[in-house]
């Protein structure tokens, strides 16, 4: 009776899993059709609203930040975190949190330049670290593993209390700093992570990384704090207009990929709803 019942649980589960996807296969492909009708045009002659831009990342500070998993020195940067979380097969990976800061910086393409605040974008980046840190034995990094080393170039690895810390701080909304988080936590010979001591986690690491190329659409709005007459401009997430966008790849590739995810959200949700449905009903006799 108990398998029955689980069985039916994950078909209608499934069902609603397959609806969710049908109605995000239509906002992708809205987001989709404003990337291929906003065209491409060189920096120097961006209006105020959306636009769409492509050009290489320049730090507008003197310091760059650092990656919280590899240490790489970046203008931006996302770390999905993911816990393990058990279950009747063993377990699997669940999402938990995603982290995304840095500092404002520039987009350059030798016609001008213009300031680019990164929060709240989507982000397609070139994975620059994953690790797993958090439940002994993980074969990657021990809970006991703190301090940092240095790889060749300067770049700083953070090590397995640094990162539980910073899962922490992450999960508590506090935002706290990988160093920051550290104070009271490692000092009281105990770190906390929801309620628990210990856990598994995997952190993968993004980076906007200076003098790299990057495709933008987002929305140009007035610079609050221009420097110059050439930097009057902000490209940001739009109140009106959220489609906001950085990507590595350039403007057609996106397209196809944003076509292609598009078409497998509506016509994958709309099969499994349709599937799910059709077990439910023939379970129950009305086909």
């Amino acid at each position: 009776m108990s398998s029955r019942f689980d069985f039916d649980v994950a078909v209608a589960v499934g069902f609603g899993a397959g609806i969710f996807w049908f109605f995000k296969g239509f906002r992708v492909y809205r987001e989709y059709r404003v990337l291929a009708d906003t065209p491409e045009m060189p920096i120097r002659s961006i209006a105020m609203g959306l636009v769409e831009i492509h050009g290489k990342g320049r730090p507008a500070a003197e310091t760059l930040v650092n990656g919280p998993v590899s240490g790489t020195p970046c203008l931006f940067y996302k770390v999905d975190i993911e816990r393990w979380v058990k279950d009747k097969k063993g377990g699997h990976w669940s999402h938990y949190k995603t982290d995304a800061n840095g500092l404002p910086f520039y987009l350059e393409d030798g016609t001008g330049k213009v300031l680019l605040d990164a929060h709240g974008a989507e982000y397609d980046l070139v994975q620059s670290s994953r690790r797993e840190t958090g439940g002994l034995g993980s074969g990657v990094i021990s809970l006991f593993g703190g301090g940092k080393s240095t790889l060749p170039g300067g770049s700083t690895v953070i090590a397995g209390q640094d990162l539980l810390a910073y899962v922490q701080s992450v999960g508590s909304g506090t935002g706290t700093s990988v160093s920051g988080a550290l104070g009271g936590l490692l000092t009281s010979g105990s770190i906390s992570l929801g309620g628990t001591s210990t856990g598994r986690y995997r952190l993968t690491e993004y980076c906007i990384l200076p003098d790299h190329w990057y495709d933008v659409t987002g929305t140009c709005v007035e610079n609050p704090s221009p420097k110059d007459e050439h930097d009057r401009n902000l490209i940001r997430k739009g109140e009106n207009e959220p489609t906001f966008l950085i990507s590595w790849r350039s403007e057609k590739e996106i397209e196809r990929t944003l076509r292609r995810r598009a078409l497998l959200h509506i016509f994958g949700g709309a099969a499994l709803s349709v599937a799910c449905l059709g077990i439910l009903l023939a379970r129950r006799g009305w086909l």
